[in-house]
């Protein structure tokens, strides 16, 4: 196995690229997940409506592969995690100050 220092620039930044690529689709499964879930809940009340609405905004934003410059698409992928992350922040603050699904 190659050290993260023993690589090239070029190596390390497609690492990090798939990783970022790897983290903006698992926060994709937990934002379905968590809607899945909380659903219900979220519909009671205008403040779970909000975050609703943001969770679905947040799975719809995406990052363009087709992007050429390389800094330019790996920004794009970050604020994607970014916005993802934000939103099932905002659903966990959510659930704790209103409870736990029935």
């Amino acid at each position: 196995m190659v050290h993260f220092a023993d690589m090239t620039d070029e190596e390390r930044f497609s690492r990090l690229e798939h990783k970022a690529a790897e983290t903006r689709k698992m926060l994709f499964g937990a934002l379905l997940l968590a809607k899945e879930v909380w659903k219900e809940d979220l519909f009671r009340r205008r403040e779970g409506l909000e975050i609703m609405e943001a969770m679905e905004k947040a799975e719809e934003s995406f990052a363009d592969k087709s992007q050429p410059d390389r800094f330019k698409r790996i920004e794009q992928t970050m604020e994607v995690i970014n916005r993802r992350a934000k939103s099932i922040f905002d659903l966990m603050s959510y659930i704790s100050k209103y409870g736990r699904p029935v």
